[in-house]
């Protein structure tokens, strides 16, 4: 088993939970789990530590098909940062016999979306919320030749901001983009008070989640409702308010 993860400074890792465990009379427990651990960077380099790089979410994509060295093994994944970049990483990781397994895999980020929540250059001033999760139909589905993978990945930011990215195609960069909270066509999204007075907050959206097809987001609030969007065209498909 291998896991990839990230933390809040911005580096990734890739972890090995067999090479983790400790000994049968319990020494060298943290010599084994520092070989567990590998952190994950290019060309051997780490990268710059800081909290607006951190790790908000991961998510498994499509491998690129005209790269020659795609084969088994291969794999292909996107992290959001907290400021709202996403990067596409692709790699290999041994696993054809038990020692391949615990061996770390090689990976390398490909390719770079500077800011996924921006519509242009002039909405660089307004406020587009905080990226707050990332997610793509690959962790459900089951590829063959009559279900191909499917090369959609959906952000979100805290104001109910959708951007929707095709991983196979980073140059186009965003290919749709929403907002959840939008009362019309260039509405700006819904407002909140969190305290009495003259204070509003637009920070509503907590969570987001993509159906198995790649047609459809779920997004949930803060005042616990959840929002129903067609991938393709941003249409409000379903809403309820105050679920249990």
């Amino acid at each position: 088993m291998r896991i990839i993860t990230g933390d809040e400074c911005g580096l990734l890792k890739e972890i090995i939970p067999e090479l983790s465990r400790a000994n049968e009379d319990g020494k060298q427990m943290q010599q084994n789990v520092d070989m567990g651990v590998s952190r994950l960077g290019d060309s051997g380099t780490e990268p710059n530590m800081n909290r607006t790089l951190g790790i908000v979410d991961l998510a498994f994509s499509q491998l690129d098909s005209s790269n020659e060295d795609v084969g088994a093994g291969s794999l292909s994944y996107c992290a959001l940062r907290a400021n709202g970049s996403v990067e596409k990483w692709e790699g290999f990781s041994p696993y054809d016999s038990k020692e391949d397994r615990i061996c770390g895999g090689t990976y390398k980020k490909s390719k770079t979306i500077s800011n996924v929540f921006e519509r242009n250059e002039s909405d660089k001033s307004s406020y587009q919320g905080k990226p707050i999760a990332m997610c793509s139909a690959h962790q459900y589905q089951t590829f063959s030749d009559k279900n191909p993978p499917n090369n959609i990945i959906a952000c979100c930011s805290s104001t109910g901001r959708v951007s929707v990215i095709d991983t196979n195609d980073f140059a186009k960069g965003i290919v749709a983009q929403y907002d959840a909270y939008a009362t019309g066509k260039r509405a700006a999204p819904s407002k909140i008070d969190y305290t009495r007075g003259q204070f509003e907050n637009r920070d509503i959206a907590t969570t987001m989640a993509m159906s198995a097809d790649a047609q459809k987001i779920i997004i949930g609030g803060r005042e616990r409702a959840a929002t129903m969007l067609d991938v393709e065209s941003g249409k409000n498909l379903w809403k309820v308010r105050r679920h249990v």
